[in-house]
């Protein structure tokens, strides 16, 4: 269990998507929920939850940490697409 998880659950009481964000000032994001990474480039990060598919869109992208249901990205984070 995550501290992320800890603040989703007295906070938001989890989401009905499957996901949260935690953003970082645009230059880093722990995304919570994350079943799946499906594509990883310097411009476009895919990350599958439950029920959503993300698609962070930026520069200089990268994957810095993967946990059970978790990852952590960094780079200069400029958009987050949410699709089914």
């Amino acid at each position: 269990m995550s501290f992320f998880d800890d603040i989703r659950r007295c906070v938001a009481g989890g989401s009905k998507y499957g996901y949260y964000i935690v953003l970082f000032g645009g230059e880093a994001a722990y995304i919570g929920g994350v079943t799946r990474i499906a594509e990883i480039s310097g411009e476009r990060i895919v990350l599958l939850s439950e029920k959503r598919v993300l698609t962070l869109c930026g520069e200089e992208l990268g994957v810095d940490g993967i946990e059970r249901g978790g990852a952590i990205v960094r780079g200069k984070i400029k958009r987050i697409e949410e699709g089914e």
